[in-house]
């Protein structure tokens, strides 16, 4: 229980992932992924990543039961701050998320409408 007062090493604990995921390794993520779109319905449909989910980010905390939970949630925003809030929600809930590093604009590929 004191172990460490004996001087014996903590076992280190599991590190998390990091929060944030670039574009480029986002592109190539080959495991089952679920994106979702945290913008507003005016702002997805200008243009959003191939296959996201449209889930506003003031509407996230009440909406998780949409979310699949065998597979890692990437959340995408206009900026990366409401993106690692929303991220860091859904682990508080147990969820695997990641946040797309530097929002929507940092995706370099083409957005669909």
């Amino acid at each position: 229980m004191l172990d460490w007062l004996k001087g014996k090493p903590k076992e280190p604990k599991e590190a998390a992932p990091p929060v944030d995921m670039g574009a480029n390794e986002l592109a190539g993520l080959q495991t089952p992924h679920y994106i979702v779109d945290l913008r507003d319905l005016s702002e997805f449909r200008k243009g959003h990543l191939k296959g996201a989910h449209q889930i506003p980010y003031m509407e996230l905390s009440k909406r998780t039961h949409e979310l699949p939970t065998d597979r890692l949630i990437i959340t995408v925003d206009q900026s990366d701050r409401r993106g690692r809030q929303a991220t860091k929600l859904l682990r508080s809930y147990g969820f695997e998320a990641r946040n797309l590093k530097g929002g929507i604009g940092s995706w370099t590929e083409k957005l669909v409408k």
